[in-house]
């Protein structure tokens, strides 16, 4: 499993992007400056936020802040969260304190006056909307008012004590609701930017990056709430801004809460895009993270499992060679080869297995997942969940899993033909009749053909259909089973094997030796209920279908039917007719022929008479 939150390490090769914008934010000749880290849901956007924070650290001449915007989502006023964040960031931080020139009371004097002129803000904002209570408050001496304000920010209740009370109360509430005095009414935002600003001066740094992450998951008015605290920075000596977002939906959240402007313009013939406008006053410098290649794409889901299967500290050494390797070898995939010479000792067959098979998959994960990294990460999340279920079934062979994984794939891709195939499925026994003549049609050509839904012959379906291991060629039953919690409606009623016939058939099939595998047929295979008895059977069909050369099949059908088990004679003959038995393994001839004695049935004879081997082997007996 991997973790969905964003990570310093690159996987993406994207420390060519954080590098160079942290070369832009800290050259003192472009500050004061605003950059647009653009990019689409998921793309990596704050993973190259943490890879420039991270460098940004160990720069010893600037100052890093990091501020998630999504996680104020649920405050009532996300401007003034920003602003309070940025502000308290500074003063926990340890590396800005100690360089600051004046480490007496006038650094906590500067701190103190940025809390008041924010508490101001608060106070203002919440006055303005209670407009006819503060006035009718003022009109008795502004006392009533006192308990409701105080409340509302108690966690700066000292700050705000000496504002509201006393004889200050009354001219303070006067004061706030006069519309006679607007530019008092805002001296605490130019206070506070100026304030601001004499902070950053009385400082050793020229140079205070803050990172504005998940700008995007915020509400439409949270979005503009948090641009306009932005505001009050902007321009300030020293300062650098990178806001991560998604253009498209800042652009269009800033487009919702400004319809009234849009209508006039159009009204007046003036048509424009009002939410590029808006953020073009922000952003001084666009920078839009490219899309993954489909060779980044293989390279990022062959760090992804070296990281899922390997030690950290084994890792960590991977990793970083990858970013050398990506700086010097931007078109080339970092492929098991190299990932093997780093590798120099240990035994790493499975990694090598997984990597080489999904190697063959790039392009389909490519475009069923758009390039997206998130996207990417969550399917292969899912994979693992589901390949979790296949091993507490007892039934995680490498078959199974990558045939999981090409079925998610077309799941995903395809969800049509995934319920199709489903269909399919728990409707007939063995495989399916389409899906065998569509994989004849692909691997034997001219042989087979394709339903009447040409959707089954797009490009990357018949790829799907086409790479061994081959869906006829497993339990595609069970691998559904794995996928039902998108199934539920197709499935239905339909009875998945009990955990008590599965119990059974896994013995019988995994027998030791005849004596037992006689036991099991005589004491509980042939006591199993009807509809037991018929799941049973089935399964066992099926291995035989998916696995012909296995003479274990063949040999529980033998031993039932030796053993007088009701109905497997009859159930034997119908799967061998529907099988290649060239490939029945001739070291049965032994036991056919015991059957063939016992039954004097020239069908049986007629079914197997083509296997050359098989029948020599009898003949051979008699």
């Amino acid at each position: 499993m991997w973790s969905d939150i964003e990570t310093d390490k690159d996987l993406l090769g994207f420390s060519v992007h954080a590098n160079l914008i942290k070369d832009i934010v800290t050259n003192t000749k472009n500050l004061p400056i605003t950059i647009g880290l653009y990019g689409d849901w998921g793309s990596g956007k704050s993973s190259v936020l943490k890879i420039i924070e991270k460098e940004l650290e160990e720069d010893k001449d600037s100052i890093v802040i990091y501020f998630d915007g999504w996680t104020f989502e649920s405050f009532d006023d996300a401007k003034l969260a920003l602003i309070q964040g940025i502000v308290d960031e500074l003063e926990k931080s340890e590396k800005f304190i100690e360089k600051v020139k004046d480490k007496t009371d006038d650094i906590k004097s500067a701190f103190s006056k940025l809390k008041k002129s924010i508490n101001w803000m608060r106070i203002l904002k919440v006055t303005a909307k209670s407009a006819v209570p503060v006035l009718s408050a003022s009109m008795t001496g502004g006392l009533s008012i006192i308990p409701m304000l105080i409340s509302a920010f108690q966690e700066h209740k000292d700050d705000l004590t000496d504002i509201l009370t006393g004889d200050k109360a009354e001219d303070f509430l006067k004061d706030i609701i006069d519309t006679d005095k607007e530019e008092k009414k805002y001296a605490a935002v130019r206070e506070f930017r100026d304030d601001f600003s004499d902070l950053i001066k009385k400082s050793k740094y020229d140079k205070v990056i803050i990172l504005i992450d998940d700008l995007d998951r915020c509400l439409p008015r949270h979005i503009i709430d948090n641009l306009e605290a932005i505001k009050l920075f902007l321009n300030v000596p020293g300062t650098a801004f990178v806001i991560a977002a998604d253009e498209y939906i800042v652009s269009n959240a800033i487009k919702s809460e400004y319809q009234s402007l849009i209508k006039v313009s159009e009204q007046d013939g003036h048509a424009y895009n009002i939410g590029e406008a808006y953020m073009e006053k922000f952003i001084q410098l666009p920078y839009r993270l490219p899309s993954l290649s489909n060779k980044e794409v293989e390279t990022y889901v062959n760090l992804l499992f070296c990281q899922s299967e390997l030690p950290q500290e084994t890792f960590d050494i991977l990793q970083k060679d990858f970013v050398d390797f990506s700086k010097s070898n931007k078109f080339e995939i970092y492929s098991w080869d190299r990932i093997n010479s780093i590798l120099s000792d240990g035994n790493y067959v499975n990694l090598q297995t997984t990597i080489g098979f999904m190697s063959r998959f790039s392009n389909i994960i490519s475009i069923a997942l758009r390039r997206n990294p998130r996207l990417i990460k969550r399917f292969l999340n899912a994979y693992e969940v589901r390949n979790t279920l296949l091993k507490s079934s007892g039934i995680d062979g490498q078959d199974n899993r990558f045939a999981l994984l090409k079925l998610m794939l077309l799941e995903y891709k395809h969800e049509k033909l995934f319920n199709e195939l489903c269909g399919w499925v728990f409707n007939q026994a063995g495989t399916p009749v389409e899906l065998s003549l569509m994989e004849k049609a692909i691997t034997e050509k001219g042989t087979g053909k394709f339903p009447e839904n040409k959707e089954w012959e797009q490009t990357d379906v018949k790829v799907l259909l086409e790479i061994k291991p081959l869906f006829s060629s497993v339990n595609l039953k069970e691998l559904f089973w794995v996928s039902r919690d998108k199934l539920s409606d197709i499935i239905g009623g339909t009875s998945l094997y009990s955990a008590k016939v599965k119990e059974v058939f896994k013995r019988a099939y995994n027998h030791t030796s005849d004596s037992i595998l006689k036991s099991i047929c005589s004491n509980e295979i042939a006591h199993l209920s009807a509809d037991d008895s018929r799941d049973f059977f089935e399964q066992l069909d099926e291995m035989i279908i998916t696995k012909p050369n296995d003479k274990k099949g063949y040999n529980v059908y033998l031993l039932c039917i030796e053993n007088d088990v009701d109905g497997a004679y009859t159930k034997f003959l119908s799967i061998l007719e529907r099988i290649d038995v060239k490939k029945i393994p001739f070291s049965l001839g032994n036991k056919f022929n015991d059957v063939l004695k016992k039954f004097e049935d020239k069908k049986l004879k007629e079914i197997i008479s083509t296997n050359k081997q098989l029948m020599n082997a009898i003949n051979t007996v008699e």
